[in-house]
């Protein structure tokens, strides 16, 4: 799988984790206090898979989403909102449905790269810092060369009640045990993608998240992060 491109000027720092470990949370956060833009990587995945369904693509089928990815315009905001075609579809994007369908979507080592492509190209915008990327393999696969590389981790059990709170926040019809059952497959197929896995690699600094508050967990990210000469 390749790298990507030679390093870019600007600086990145990367956020790496399971679903519902508050990466995306406290990368939005970091992001902001930087004045970086911010790259959701897995909001990328959600609207690729989103439009997948719409066109009554099969998720398991790598062509077919290359297909659909090749008829629409994929672009995002600095402050990491997605677009399709230019419309925010948001809230569209937290459904069980998609929960579902998205690791399918994400299983195909094409598909990921193909996606990877388009984001990459958010770092060489003229109007941006930096950026602050969170998903599963941004450090390792997405933004090699990262400045700093964090990886965010929560209990199972933690991270379920998390992503239950924000389907109900979303008024979606949702149990805890379904959520936590939904996580664990998630979690056992993110686990399989060998050099994609969302897992700790060597230069990582590793941040537990379950009892800190975001203000101390976001403390926290910001020393780190001003030990970088370019921040």
């Amino acid at each position: 799988m390749s790298s990507g491109p030679p390093a870019s000027k600007k600086p990145a720092i990367t956020l790496d984790g399971l679903s519902g470990s508050g990466k995306s949370t406290l990368a939005r956060r970091l992001a902001l206090e930087l004045q970086w833009a911010y790259l959701d990587s897995g909001a990328w995945y959600r609207a690729l898979t989103w439009a997948v369904l719409q066109n009554q693509a099969d998720p398991a089928d790598s062509e077919a989403i290359l297909s659909v990815l090749s008829q629409i315009t994929l672009s995002c905001r600095s402050d990491g909102n997605v677009l399709v075609d230019g419309a925010l579809i948001d809230q569209q994007l937290r459904t069980p449905e998609i929960d579902q369908a998205v690791s399918m979507v994400a299983d195909h080592s094409d598909v990921r790269e193909a996606l990877n492509q388009r984001m990459r190209l958010l770092r060489d915008a003229p109007d941006i810092l930096g950026v602050v990327a969170d998903g599963r393999d941004a450090g390792a696969i997405i933004f090699p060369d990262a400045a700093l590389k964090i990886f965010v981790e929560v209990d199972v059990e933690v991270r379920a009640e998390r992503r239950y709170q924000q389907q109900l926040k979303a008024k979606l019809s949702v149990d805890y045990p379904s959520t936590l059952a939904a996580l664990r497959v998630r979690d056992q197929r993110d686990r399989a993608r060998g050099a994609a896995a969302p897992q700790i690699h060597p230069g990582d600094r590793v941040l537990n998240n379950e009892s800190v508050t975001v203000e101390e967990a976001i403390r926290r990210l910001l020393s780190w992060a001003s030990e970088l000469s370019a921040v």
